[in-house]
């Protein structure tokens, strides 16, 4: 019995360094995705968490919670997300989030990492930059449960090339975009989309007379950003999701840049192949010994 006793400390030490090393894997792992961002200087950076209590760590703009909670990130870390938990939840943004000598002129880049529930809506908006008109509106939504959207002024652009959307999973989006015919030659959007841990999907939209994002899409506009719903009077359009680490710039992010960002939170730091293997090791220590 007190070799059995032995055993259950040692497999209870063994657990509890396993349980240590995971967390210090989501620390670091999420160490690097912010440190990647701040690395590229954004004008607006909110890790969404509860302990900032929505105050950015970059930029002086500011939400106000509507209804919306907070819920675990990508890395497990509870009240580390903002959580939208019915169809009326939303954040409401100052216009200062999307601003500045860039977004005044339609340049700028936004990212974000959101995450879907078991049960999309038909029309469920992540975010719009407006919450009146419907023509000085920059959203990006589902369509039907099945397609990815992005809403310029008065036109809604569907992701051609897009991942398929999948329930209960976290997805990585970044958005560059210039009206002033920087993107492509032309005015446009270029976007990037991918399911954390799978591979980073592309795409160029460009819209209006020829090519060109019409006069009507004020892209960063400064008007309210909002984040869990299309509008802060309409609460149908929403999603009961969890969204995170929003960053914006008034410059226009290279596609490197992008690609970073999401290899940050796809690439396993080193550390998490020890802690794997560590997890091998215990498996196989605990048939060992419990056979003996």
């Amino acid at each position: 019995n007190l070799r059995k006793n032995d055993r259950m400390k040692t497999l209870l030490t063994i657990a509890i360094s396993l349980t240590f090393a995971t967390v210090a894997v989501r620390a670091q792992t999420l160490s690097a995705y912010q440190s990647i961002i701040n690395g590229q200087s954004p004008t607006y950076y909110n890790t969404l968490d509860n302990t900032t209590a929505l105050v950015p760590t970059v930029g002086t703009g500011t939400f106000t919670a509507s209804g919306a909670g907070y819920g675990s990130d990508l890395w497990g870390n509870a009240n580390d997300a903002v959580s939208f938990s019915a169809l009326a939840n939303y954040l409401t943004g100052s216009g200062s989030i999307i601003s500045g000598a860039g977004a005044a002129n339609g340049v700028g880049s936004l990212s974000l990492l959101f995450y879907l529930p078991s049960t999309v809506p038909n029309t469920a908006y992540l975010f719009s930059d407006t919450d009146t008109g419907t023509t000085s509106m920059f959203a990006f939504d589902i369509s039907g449960g099945n397609t990815w959207q992005l809403k310029l002024g008065n036109t809604t652009k569907s992701l051609t090339g897009a991942p398929a959307i999948t329930a209960n999973t976290w997805y990585y989006l970044g958005l560059t975009y210039d009206r002033t015919g920087v993107v492509a030659g032309v005015n446009g959007v270029n976007w990037y989309l991918g399911a954390l841990g799978g591979t980073l999907s592309s795409g160029f939209i460009q819209n209006g007379g020829s090519g060109n994002i019409s006069a009507t899409s004020t892209l960063g506009d400064a008007g309210a950003f909002i984040l869990g719903n299309r509008r802060a009077f309409n609460n149908t359009m929403g999603i009961n999701s969890e969204v995170d680490e929003l960053a914006t710039w008034n410059t226009q992010l290279s596609s490197t840049l992008i690609q970073a960002q999401f290899a940050a939170v796809t690439v396993p730091e080193p550390s998490t192949c020890a802690v794997l293997g560590l997890s091998g090791l215990l498996a196989l220590w605990t048939r060992r010994t419990f056979r003996a």
